[in-house]
C-alpha cells in the first residue's frame, strides 16, 4: 500500500518532525534539495558525468527555498547556474531566506517582475533562456503551498516555456518541478484557475520530471495533474515515522504493483477522456458454473481501466 496525503497532512508531518527536535526546517530543506539533485542524476545519468548549464526559477515561499538549495548544489557540482526569483527576497520565509543568502554568496538572484514583461505581455526571460540553452530548467515557484490561482503573468510564462522550450528544445532542456507542478492543487490535481474553465491549458507548469518527498500527494494522481508531472519520483526525508494515521488518510491500493504501468503511461487517463477513448474488453464465458475465470478477467479489466 502507498498512502497518498493531502498538503495539510504533509505539512503536519514536517511540523511534528521539527517539533520533536530531531531535525530543523533548514535541514529538511537541504534534504529536499539533495533529493531533487539525486533524482535528476538518476533519471539522466549523462547530466552527472560533466558540467552543464541550469536555470532555476524560485518562488516566494519554501518551495523557492528548495530551489536555492538545488542551485547551490548544482553549482558545487561544477554547473553554470542562473537563478530567478518571483517575489521579494526580503519577504521570504526564514529558512528560504537563509538559502537565498547562501546562494548570493555564490551567484546572482535576478528578480522576475512586471519590468521583465514586454508590452504584449510576454516574458523577456524566455528569450534569455533560449540563448542559454540550459540542460535543466527547474521550477520551484509554489509546490504544495499554493492555495490560489497563479497570476495571468505566470500563466503566460508557463505557456511560453511549454511552447518555446519544452517543445522546441526537445530533449536538450529537461524541465523539473519540485514537489508538484506549480499551479496544481496538491489535493485535487485541478489547476487553481480563477476562470470558469478550470482546465485552462497553461495554468499548471508542465514538467518532464516531478520530485516529491516522503509519499505522493493525492493530487499527483488526480484530474489533469499526472500529465503535467511527467515522471513522478518520491525521495525520502527521513520523517515518515512522524505520520499519525487518521480517518482522512488516502490510500491507493496496490500502487506498488501498478506504478510501473502508470509511469509508462498505460493507465493514465487525460482529463478530457471518456470510456470510448480507452481499451475495451470482450470476454467470452463458459456456461453456468464455468464462468469463474471470465468473472475474474472482467474484474481485472475494470480495475486496470478498460473503458467498456
Amino acid at each position: 500500500m502507498t498512502e497518498l496525503l493531502t498538503a495539510a497532512q504533509m505539512r503536519a508531518i514536517e511540523a511534528a518532525a521539527i517539533a520533536s527536535g530531531e531535525v530543523t526546517g533548514l535541514e529538511l530543506m537541504e534534504r529536499a534539495g539533495r533529493g531533487v539533485v539525486e533524482a535528476i542524476f538518476e533519471e539522466w545519468p549523462e547530466l552527472a558525468a560533466t558540467s552543464h548549464r541550469a536555470v532555476v526559477l524560485c518562488g516566494p515561499g519554501n518551495n523557492g527555498g528548495d530551489g536555492f538549495v538545488v542551485a547551490r548544489l548544482l553549482q558545487e557540482w561544477g554547473w553554470e547556474v542562473e537563478v530567478f526569483l518571483y517575489g521579494d527576497p526580503e519577504r521570504l520565509p526564514p529558512d528560504a531566506r537563509v538559502n537565498c543568502e547562501r546562494w548570493l554568496g555564490m551567484g546572482e538572484v535576478r528578480r522576475l517582475s512586471d519590468a521583465d514583461l514586454d508590452l504584449d505581455g510576454t516574458w523577456r526571460i524566455v528569450d534569455e533562456i533560449n540563448v542559454l540553452e540550459p540542460r535543466l530548467l527547474i521550477e520551484a515557484f509554489f509546490g504544495i503551498g499554493l492555495s490560489k490561482p497563479v497570476s495571468q503573468e505566470l500563466q503566460s510564462l508557463f505557456q511560453v516555456i511549454d511552447m518555446q522550450i519544452r517543445i522546441d528544445h526537445g530533449d536538450r532542456t529537461r524541465l523539473v518541478s519540485i514537489d508538484i507542478p506549480s499551479g496544481a492543487c496538491a489535493d485535487s490535481g485541478i489547476g487553481l484557475d480563477a476562470h470558469e474553465d478550470r482546465r485552462a491549458d497553461y495554468n499548471i507548469f508542465r514538467a518532464h520530471l516531478t520530485v516529491t518527498f516522503e509519499t505522493p500527494r493525492s493530487g499527483h494522481f488526480l484530474e489533469e495533474c499526472p500529465d503535467y508531472c511527467g515522471k513522478l519520483v518520491v525521495k525520502k526525508l527521513g520523517i515518515w515515522k512522524h505520520w499519525r494515521k487518521t480517518d482522512s488518510q488516502l490510500v491507493l491500493a496496490d500502487l506498488g504493483y501498478h506504478e510501473g504501468f502508470w509511469r509508462l503511461g498505460w493507465l493514465r487517463k487525460p482529463a478530457g477522456s471518456h470510456k470510448y477513448s480507452h481499451g475495451h474488453a470482450f470476454i467470452l464465458s463458459g456456461p453456468s458454473g464455468r464462468g469463474g475465470a471470465a468473472r475474474l478477467a472482467a474484474r481485472g479489466a475494470l480495475r486496470i481501466g478498460a473503458g467498456v
